[in-house]
């Protein structure tokens, strides 16, 4: 049965909960987002894959969305990626296609390297690689002045998080006072600011950077997609990925900047069912 991604399920992994939702029957595909978002950064491309016989579950990483947001819990991309790799196994997630977007991207390499039999291909969607972040909007977060910003009562995050969508979507009609209210919710208030500021600071480019020669001995089929527009990962960065890996392929999805998902969700999910199709008429799960 069908679950809306705003109601999520949970599970406690290493101690702490995980919060995701699941949608539609059939192959499975699991979804990870980046930063500043959620798992509602799927809301419009879910339902498409869904509706094609995929069982969705869009997950979020710990210290994001519904998630818990513990003050001393490492929100690295190396330790998002062991807690989502036991959280899949928990859930008998095994064989599917793990779509990362952003970080997230970053976090499915890590899981793809370190828990190769739990998937079957492999999504990056403008993607972190090598040594492409954090960007200067975060990078800059890790000086302790912010500190004291983030933690005025009068600080506004809405107005950061909308200057960020406005550089990263190429349909500015999409970004509406509903839509960055949505991705500020979790971070809302003083304590939601701090926990948003550990997320940004957890960033360590070592932690991907140091791997990627492992990433690119993946023989799993990958597909990297990358919004035409994208000014906070340079295209520059998919085209070295993808030439490396053996079984990796660049699509670009037109009209789209960064928050691809966002801006083309009908062109962004058309080429994931079309790259897992091989699988999925298996008719597993």
């Amino acid at each position: 049965m069908a679950v809306d991604l705003e109601i999520p399920h949970s599970l406690l992994i290493e101690g702490q909960r995980i919060a995701f939702s699941q949608m539609g029957k059939g192959y499975p595909v699991a979804l990870l987002h980046g930063i500043p978002t959620s798992r509602l950064l799927w809301r419009h491309v879910a339902p498409l894959l869904a509706a094609r016989g995929c069982e969705v579950t869009a997950i979020d990483l710990l210290g994001y969305g519904q998630s818990d947001q513990p003050d001393d819990a490492d929100l690295g991309i190396a330790s998002q990626a062991r807690l989502i790799g036991a959280l899949l196994e928990t859930i008998g997630w095994y064989g599917g296609t793990l779509v990362g977007h952003d970080i997230g991207g970053g976090i499915a390499q890590l899981v793809a390297v370190d828990r190769p039999a739990l998937l079957d291909r492999l999504v990056l969607v403008d993607t972190i690689a090598y040594d492409s972040f954090p960007v200067g909007p975060l990078a800059r977060l890790k000086d302790p002045v912010w500190d004291t910003i983030l933690r005025a009562p009068d600080f506004d995050l809405k107005k950061g998080l909308r200057k960020s969508f406005e550089a990263g979507m190429a349909h500015p009609d999409r970004i509406t006072a509903e839509l960055i209210a949505m991705y500020e919710t979790p971070f809302a208030g003083i304590e939601g600011r701090r926990a948003y500021l550990r997320a940004a600071r957890a960033l360590r480019t070592d932690e991907l950077a140091s791997r990627m020669t492992e990433v690119e001995a993946l023989k799993l089929p990958t597909l990297v997609l990358w919004g035409d527009q994208d000014v906070f990962q340079p295209i520059a960065y998919g085209e070295r990925l993808a030439a490396a890996l053996e079984n990796g392929r660049l699509a670009r999805i037109v009209n789209a900047g960064h928050f691809s998902p966002e801006d083309e969700p009908e062109r962004l999910a058309e080429p994931i069912l079309e790259f897992s199709a091989a699988t999925r008429d298996r008719g597993r799960r």
